[in-house]
């Protein structure tokens, strides 16, 4: 029968009892079993020995296919990651590394671009997405350093590029101080939902001036 020739070629995984295990990572973290550590991590029917050993030949091949992709958002995996590890918390300057790779693109005497390029490329264009690499780098205390050494030579570059990269940073229309601000400039930089940024310590909110001349438009 048809039906008998479609099963007859059909590739099947195992057999009809048993099936090998598929390749996938699981994000949810199940909750420990108090049951089995009373038990000793012995089975209660047979008593044979549960204890976690080290990984299998086919779970390190799936950690190895998958260790440098960027699999793990922290918005919707590892919430509390930022709070309980150091590394990742001072990893908050990626926020500050995008911005100023938006104002380094438009910036054709710009060298540290190039150099802002050798970073994993998915820390360039989403905060908060990490691969196992990442993870392991900010165990060990290395995902900031080179991070935080090229915000510095970005910032040097744009101190010094009068021609095109001061020539887009803002004016704070509040105070009219000659001091020319970014919105990379977190610690002193205020930004409008309208882009506009200002001084933290001068903006009023719902009183942005931007806001107002678009409004009267």
């Amino acid at each position: 029968s048809l039906s008998e020739e479609i099963r007859l070629r059909t590739r099947m995984r195992g057999t009809l009892n048993w099936a090998p295990p598929r390749f996938q990572i699981v994000f949810s973290i199940q909750p420990p079993q108090e049951v089995v550590a009373l038990q000793h991590y012995l089975c209660a029917g047979c008593g044979t020995e549960v204890e976690p050993y080290s990984v299998s030949d086919f779970s390190k091949q799936l950690l190895d296919s998958v260790w440098y992709q960027p699999l793990f958002d922290l918005t919707c995996v590892g919430k509390t990651l930022y709070g309980r590890v150091k590394e990742l918390d001072r990893f908050r300057l990626q926020e500050q590394l995008l911005e100023m790779r938006k104002l380094l693109k438009a910036c054709r005497l710009s060298k540290v671009l190039a150099e802002l390029e050798q970073l994993p490329a998915h820390l360039m264009e989403q905060p908060l997405l990490f691969s196992m690499e990442d993870l392991l780098k900010a165990k060990k205390g290395q995902l900031v350093a080179p991070a935080r050494a090229l915000l510095h030579s970005a910032m040097e570059h744009v101190k010094n590029c009068e021609q095109l990269c001061l020539a887009r940073g803002f004016i704070c229309e509040f105070c009219r101080e000659k001091d020319i601000i970014f919105p990379f400039q977190r610690d002193i930089c205020k930004r409008c939902v309208c882009k506009a940024c200002f001084h933290k310590h001068c903006f009023v909110e719902k009183k942005c001036p931007k806001c107002t001349r678009i409004r009267s438009r």
